[in-house]
């Protein structure tokens, strides 16, 4: 419990970092944006090339092929579960998008992994790596159209979706990748969760401080975030034999704040980032509560 809390509060800080920095104008509108593409197209891919290449845990073809379609499973049931509660939201039909982007979409990434890393070991890591590989065929295709109402095959082919099949390739193949190229990524890779969560803050305060709180659908949004997906993936997963620590991964995934990934890439490709900023900061800050919660409850 105690490790989940101290990672969220890690990022958390680097949140409140980007607030400030953007009050000051160290940070500005277009280092905002230049930041969002730097962290999606080269930070990001690396960090994942990185997790899933130096993974250990032994797993074999089979276990990756069963990873990725529960991970997959995931998804959809976190998307049926959009489908049905974001009409009862009665959010501005431009609105709705986002909305069901981040019910369907946590932050598997930024906080996502480091917390598995630190609730249920190293091991862990190649698990939530290899769930950012459909994370990204959603996050770039359906994604994308949902926050910005654009669609395009090209962008499935993003650079952190070839990154992870390749370095699942490579670790079925037992291929050995060079130690210069493993601490290349890795050293890269380290900037992942602090430059994400700046670009976040950064964003917040661009927003009004008292829009941020009167967002009224933001505290049902983040119950259904936060404990409703959750609930059910553990529900789900308790009736299937699987390895623990695949069944923890996926538990904890569910139970992710909003996804990071959505303001920038509605910096990037146009939509309502204000929005999906609001919804970050306050699943985020309720998740220092609940996701040490979940630890607590089926980690011990």
């Amino acid at each position: 419990m105690s490790a989940a809390l101290h990672q969220i509060a890690i990022i958390f800080i680097a949140l409140i970092l980007g607030f400030i920095c953007r009050k000051a104008k160290i940070i500005t509108e277009e280092g905002t944006a230049t930041l969002s593409n730097l962290v999606v197209k080269v930070i990001l891919p690396f960090y994942l090339f990185n997790a899933i290449v130096t993974s250990r845990s032994g797993v074999d073809a089979g276990g990756v092929l069963s990873a990725l379609g529960l991970s997959a499973g995931m998804f959809l049931l976190s998307g049926l579960v959009a489908l049905a509660v974001v009409p009862l939201l009665r959010a501005p039909k431009g609105d709705r998008g986002v909305y069901s982007f981040e019910i369907m979409c946590g932050n598997v990434t930024y906080i996502g992994i480091p917390v598995c890393a630190a609730v249920l070991g190293e091991d862990a890591m190649f698990y939530a790596s290899l769930l950012n590989i459909p994370y990204n065929l959603i996050c770039f295709s359906l994604g994308i159209f949902l926050l910005a109402g654009q669609a395009s095959f090209k962008r499935i082919l993003n650079p952190a979706f070839l990154a992870s099949v390749l370095a699942v390739v490579l670790y079925l193949l037992k291929v050995p990748v060079p130690s210069i190229i493993l601490d290349g990524t890795a050293f890269i890779g380290q900037a992942t969760s602090p430059c994400a969560m700046l670009i976040i803050g950064s964003v917040l305060a661009s927003v009004p401080l008292r829009e941020i709180f009167t967002e009224w659908r933001a505290l049902p949004y983040a119950a259904i975030r936060l404990v409703g997906v959750a609930a059910l993936v553990a529900v789900a997963v308790s009736f299937l034999e699987i390895d623990p620590i695949l069944k923890g991964v996926l538990i904890l995934m569910a139970a992710m704040p909003a996804a990071t990934n959505s303001t920038m890439l509605c910096t990037i490709y146009g939509g309502n980032r204000a929005l999906s900023a609001k919804l970050i900061f306050i699943s985020t800050a309720l998740s220092i509560i609940t996701i040490p919660l979940w630890a607590a409850v089926y980690f011990g």
